[in-house]
């Protein structure tokens, strides 16, 4: 039986491959139905400008995008047909420029939506601020793959980032099926006063997932130096996690633009794929 729904987008072309893997991957740790999500964008039209969009500008705007559409879907359907997965092929021709605003309506109705990292420039793709717009608005927990790696297994040794906030909670909750078929699940609660000692914090919540039969252990991560971000993404290269699991944006967004956070830290550098809910 099919656990779960899944959204893929895979709008970054030079990505298809990778982003195929991870379908794969994620269909190892359970059954899954698979949404493969393209979208056709809008010609962007500036008013301001006083001009008119050419009928050989639009019909070259589309020309692009639906050539591209169709080297994805081929991929993408021969990936089911081998591996015999669960899934359907969807392209939308978007009355939004911004290809996160299709995403965002297609994911609401699915359990999972997977994006790839965040471009940091202006490309063909996704838009610079994709992952984020998609955490925030689309009400779904969101799996974001870092631009660079390979990731053949994802979800057997998870790091669980816990604060205690409302982010935190849902973003644990989201992952609980994950969490549930890990080998090594570990909580971390960040200790930035570098104090030994103390009561941990997330010892609670790693009660709560033993009752699930998680496996689950729990351990303060001293900060050092480190920002909150840098400090997660080094303990999970040392412990050799494949996902973390973490809520996004427990400040504003104009917050931590301004003055950094975890958040945006993370979706920067990430090296492992990262499940985050808001």
């Amino acid at each position: 039986m099919c656990e779960k729904t899944v959204l893929v987008c895979l709008n970054e072309v030079e990505r298809t491959d990778q982003m195929l893997s991870v379908i794969t991957a994620l269909n190892n740790k359970m059954p899954m139905h698979f949404v493969g999500l393209y979208v056709v964008p809008a010609v962007q039209v500036y008013p301001s400008a006083g001009m008119q969009i050419s009928t050989q500008i639009y019909d070259g705007w589309q020309k692009y995008y639906t050539d591209h559409a169709k080297e994805v879907k081929a991929k993408f359907e021969k990936l089911l047909q081998v591996e015999g997965l669960l899934g359907e092929w969807r392209q939308v021709n978007s009355g939004s420029s911004v290809i996160a605003d299709t995403v965002i309506e297609h994911g609401t109705m699915c359990d999972l939506v997977v994006v790839p990292q965040s471009r940091n420039d202006d490309g063909d793709g996704i838009e610079t601020g994709f992952a984020e717009q998609v955490i925030m608005e689309s009400g779904r927990p969101v799996l974001v793959i870092p631009t660079y790696g390979e990731f053949k297994e994802i979800g057997k040794s998870v790091l669980v980032a816990w604060n205690g906030k409302r982010e935190s909670a849902r973003a644990i909750f989201d992952a609980m099926p994950f969490l549930r078929r890990a080998d090594k699940v570990e909580v971390s609660w960040l200790n930035p006063d570098k104090e030994d000692g103390l009561d941990l914090p997330g010892a609670e919540m790693a009660e709560v997932l033993a009752r699930h039969d998680i496996d689950v252990t729990v351990e303060a991560i001293p900060a050092g130096d480190l920002a909150v971000g840098e400090a997660l993404l080094s303990h999970a290269s040392d412990l050799g996690a494949d996902m973390l699991v973490m809520g996004a944006y427990g400040h504003s967004r104009m917050r931590e633009f301004v003055f950094g956070g975890a958040t945006r830290t993370i979706l920067e550098s990430m090296t492992i794929p990262v499940l985050m809910s808001h």
